[in-house]
């Protein structure tokens, strides 16, 4: 979910008084706190910044509910510095910083130096005064360690908390939820590790654990365009909603029309039509739906629909704040009570487009989606909306919201379960997974690890700085270094051709040749020897790399077990779909978890560790090559 500090950050005016309508006075919604709860599944979090403490949204099967729960631990923001506190006391402007609440000495695991260090946690009121202003926080005034990562998400790693999983709530407290039987996978984890074994038991624990039934609601609105090739702007909102469509996974159907001439005679089989006399009552309507359901689907309802509605309501329609369901960040909307997922952001990216669905859809719009993964499309119409009659814009408004709905339940469900299991693995809520790329859910999961293990995470330039930059020249212009290695086909019509793959390949490397950011140019003189070819890089012996536990641990479970239980017939169909979903979602993260450590833009850039990885590709295909021309095989 977004972050709920914008709201604070950006310190709106003061509402004028408004005259409350009575259609609106029921929108006044507060959540359920229950002290009991029985198994329910973490779906959301967020930062309540009048309460100072995160909440967490809780999905209950039974009920088809969300319920919050607030944190009751005294769990505070910080970040961490590796000067003594005795240092920092000396720093006037830090500790009179009004958002600095103490200093505590601590330990940590520096990867980089290969030991243990003291560092001081700095504790503030609110994640506002480590980072998050124009200027003033606590990371403007000294250098600090994890500043820059969003207080819910240190919450969650902090507390060991598993998105997507399930939870007790017992007197007022949050206890894990029932743990899934996990299954033995001997050819995984037979001859690991202790860490490794680890690794293995608790992704499997995470992937086997069942996928609710989510009760969810497909929201579309049409607003009246007085410019046909213009989309009205959603943060002025001027101009009135004419139509709304609610589609629901229990079998509602609902069209919400504005009284105009004709919208008396509209029928639509199967649908229930229903029109509102003034545009306040139609859009509480709205509102009272989104209060309804757990889940609410939109595409690009981030960009449009909800940022739409907020602004039309507040500005234009004399509704307070506290009768909008609706939370605005920066470049996305949620629902106050509920979980958003935009679909558009799912599918658009680049990696749930290539791997997950095999690049059957190329346009990122509805209908090139729906196309492509549906076999049906939006309604044609030869007018724009503001120009349809009132049965064109029903039907028309109708059939959107119905493909967004059919989006997440074509195929048994797989995009539900999708945004489920890859929830599991990126250790994200599920807004945030939507909405980001494959590097935040990888950046996710290495930062989890390293609070699992006790571990500093490092600042960007402390990585480059210690372990250099790449050691090969590019061949195409613009790249870092050099990379994979392409063999150019022999010209022909050839028969009796047999393909061999290289299954994961990076992923395999990263874990057979044990690389990470730690491993990589290691301060140990005996490991120089031990080189990556075609590089002056060298790999440690004495430690095991962070990523390459991780990657491997994820490569080997998809090669040993999902990929080959996907294709097991005598499995039932709701276990097959499930494997299929699971094996997707690590060929998504695995096929990115190579390529994000040569991104400048990610949090824990590694040129060395991404040249080697191509390194030993290379290596790899030409010593295969060579050993193939050497038994007579042509390749």
């Amino acid at each position: 979910m977004m972050s709920s500090l914008d709201h604070y950050l950006t310190k709106p005016q003061p509402e004028t008084s408004k005259p409350r309508a009575l259609t609106k006075q029921e929108l006044g919604f507060k959540p359920e706190t229950p002290k009991e709860m029985a198994q329910s599944y973490f779906v959301g979090a967020g930062y309540d910044g009048e309460r100072r403490a995160v909440f967490l949204k809780l999905y209950d099967p039974r009920t088809e509910k969300i319920q919050f729960w607030y944190d009751n631990t005294g769990h505070t923001p910080y970040c961490l510095s590796k000067d003594k506190p005795e240092t920092l006391q000396k720093n006037k402007e830090l500790m009179s910083h009004p958002g600095l609440l103490g200093l505590e000495p601590a330990r940590r695991f520096d990867a980089l130096e290969g030991k243990d260090i003291p560092v001081t946690v700095l504790l503030a009121k609110d994640p506002l005064s480590i980072g998050g202003r124009p200027s003033g926080c606590i990371r403007d005034i000294i250098t600090a360690w994890e500043a820059d990562i969003r207080y819910v998400e240190n919450y969650i790693y902090d507390r060991h908390l598993e998105p997507g999983m399930s939870y007790n709530i017992h007197q007022g407290d949050l206890k894990p939820g029932a743990s899934a039987q996990v299954p033995a996978v001997k050819q995984a984890i037979e001859e690991k590790d202790e860490e490794y074994r680890k690794l293995m038991e608790r992704w499997l624990r995470l992937l086997e654990y069942p996928v609710p039934n989510y009760r969810r609601l497909a929201l579309d609105i049409e607003v009246y365009q007085p410019v046909e090739t213009r989309v009205p702007d959603p943060t002025a909102a001027e101009y009135k909603v004419i139509c709304a469509s609610l589609c629901g996974s229990d079998g509602s159907k609902r069209v919400l029309l504005l009284k105009q001439t004709g919208t008396e005679s509209v029928e639509l089989p199967g649908i229930k039509v229903e029109v509102y006399d003034s545009e306040p009552e139609l859009v509480s309507a709205i509102f009272r739906a989104l209060n309804d359901y757990p889940f609410v689907l939109t595409f690009n309802g981030d960009g449009f629909d909800l940022p739409y509605l907020f602004h039309r309501a507040l500005n234009h329609l004399g509704f307070y704040r506290d009768q909008i369901p609706i939370e605005l960040g920066r470049e996305s909307a949620t629902v106050k009570y509920g979980v958003h997922l935009d679909l558009y952001k799912f599918f658009f990216n680049r990696s749930i487009q290539v791997y997950a669905f095999s690049n059957r859809y190329r346009e990122v719009t509805l209908d090139a989606v729906s196309e492509a993964l549906l076999e049906t499309g939006k309604l044609d119409i030869s007018a724009s909306v503001s120009r349809l009659s009132p049965t064109e814009l029903a039907a028309y408004c109708y059939q959107d919201a119905e493909l967004v709905m059919n989006l997440t339940t074509f195929d048994g469900e797989v995009v539900m379960k999708l945004i489920t299991a890859l929830s599991r693995i990126s250790f994200l809520p599920m807004e945030d997974m939507a909405r980001q790329g494959v590097s935040g859910w990888i950046r996710s999961m290495l930062f989890r690890e390293h609070r699992a293990r006790g571990f500093i995470i490092p600042r960007s330039e402390e990585i480059t700085a210690k372990k250099g930059s790449t050691s090969t020249t590019a061949v195409i212009k613009g790249k870092k270094y050099k990379g994979g290695m392409v063999v150019d086909p022999v010209p022909g019509v050839h028969f009796g051709v047999a393909v061999l793959d290289f299954a994961s390949l990076y992923p395999s490397i990263i874990k057979t040749w044990n690389l990470g950011y730690e491993t990589i140019l290691c301060g140990h003189t005996d490991c120089r020897t031990n080189k990556i070819p075609d590089t002056d890089h060298w790999v440690c012996r004495h430690r095991k790399a962070m990523e390459s536990q991780l990657v491997g641990s994820l490569r080997d479970l998809r090669i040993h077990w999902y990929k080959p239980r996907s294709k097991d017939k005598g499995l039932s169909p709701e276990k097959l779909t499930w494997y299929q979903v699971v094996q997707n979602a690590l060929k998504v993260v695995l096929n990115a978890s190579y390529g994000v450590f040569g991104s400048d833009r990610f949090s824990l850039y590694c040129p060395p560790l991404a040249e080697s990885t191509a390194a030993v590709g290379r290596y790899a295909i030409t010593n295969t090559i060579k050993e193939a021309k050497r038994l007579g095989i042509e390749v």
